[in-house]
């Protein structure tokens, strides 16, 4: 096995074809008892793990080349599969279900245990702590720390979510590969976030069954809303997370999203994207020649590790390509 780590990425790989170091380096990663056949003679695919992760959010790339069976008991994180080819058999809660090539579906639980058959498979898991679920859901300290509840039975989401979930965990793999030059503080951040939002989007749970936008618990004054949009302001070049703000605040979650869809129309994480936006806008604009500045640089510092959807965002917000406006700076410097 070899692991690196860089700023706050956890890098590891591991590959063997020895079928029980594989068994046991998959149980030790994942916390249970797996197992496992032998790999067929025909094959030479090595068992292979590989691992990127932050504090919050953790990607893993797996291949068994044999049949493996193990049994995931409920733990605080929810873990979500995508099946890249072989099939898996899964019991949860007495109901069987059989996943093929492209389905996505929770492989762990918060709140059901799950028993697995698993044939010569190759996938990809995020694993998401509850604290990045709980305030990509809005929830904020106020709300109940219940583990997340999910419907049964339970079906692999439809196409069309698997292929939005598919590219969300690719661009966040990528974005936490050790040679992306788009891969930073902010924009790293920005992936987790994004992953979690469409896990939370694919399946019905308890963590979004409430409107986080809903009224909150009282009227709240312009001066309340101000200590968060300065705290905003303040720490803009760090990740920053709804439970933040409401404290900065010392109202609730729900009762900042009423003060900041008044005052400004807009969400707290909202006006957030828009004050790293305008950081971004700044930089642009003023990128002195010969420093090796690029679109693609200054977006990723304020959390875009994506140029393409960041080009799209600047220009609906300033009328003009981002490309354009650091071209126009090199102008005015020379």
């Amino acid at each position: 096995m070899s692991a690196t780590s860089r700023d706050d990425v956890v890098r590891s790989v591991f590959s063997t074809t020895d079928a029980e170091q594989g068994r046991a380096y998959l149980a030790s990663a994942y916390g249970t008892d797996i197992r496992m056949g032998a790999p067929t003679t025909s094959s030479r695919a090595p068992f292979r793990h590989e691992r990127r992760a932050t504090a919050e959010l953790a990607l893993d790339s797996v291949r068994i080349p044999a049949e493996a069976h193990y049994f995931l008991e409920p733990g605080p994180h929810l873990l979500m599969t995508q099946l890249l080819s072989g099939r898996q058999d899964v019991d949860c809660a007495g109901t069987d279900t059989r996943w093929v090539k492209g389905d996505v579906m929770p492989a762990g639980r918060p709140d059901m245990p799950h028993r697995t058959h698993a044939d010569h498979v190759e996938s990809r898991t995020a694993r998401m702590e509850p604290e990045l679920l709980r305030d990509v859901a809005g929830l904020g300290e106020e709300e109940p720390r219940e583990p997340m509840r999910m419907p049964r039975p339970q079906e692999p989401a439809p196409a069309a979510h698997a292929a939005v979930w598919e590219a969300a965990t690719h661009r966040a793999w990528d974005l936490l590969g050790e040679d992306s030059a788009a891969g930073t503080l902010l924009s790293r951040d920005a992936a987790a976030r994004m992953v979690a939002a469409v896990a939370l989007s694919m399946f019905p749970n308890s963590y979004t069954e409430h409107d986080p936008l809903a009224s909150g618990t009282g009227n709240v004054g312009e001066a309340t809303v101000d200590r968060a949009a300065q705290y905003i302001h303040d720490h803009a070049h760090r990740p920053i997370t709804l439970t933040d703000l409401a404290a900065a605040a010392g109202v609730s979650a729900r009762t900042l999203h009423d003060g900041f869809r008044h005052f400004h129309d807009t969400t707290p994480m909202g006006y957030l994207r828009r004050v790293r936006l305008e950081r971004a806008h700044r930089e642009l604009r003023t990128a002195e020649p010969g420093e090796g500045e690029s679109v693609e640089t200054i977006a990723a510092r304020w959390g875009w590790g994506d140029p393409h959807a960041f080009s799209a965002v600047y220009g609906r917000a300033y009328g003009t390509p981002p490309s354009r406006t650091l071209t126009a700076s090199g102008l005015l410097h020379d």
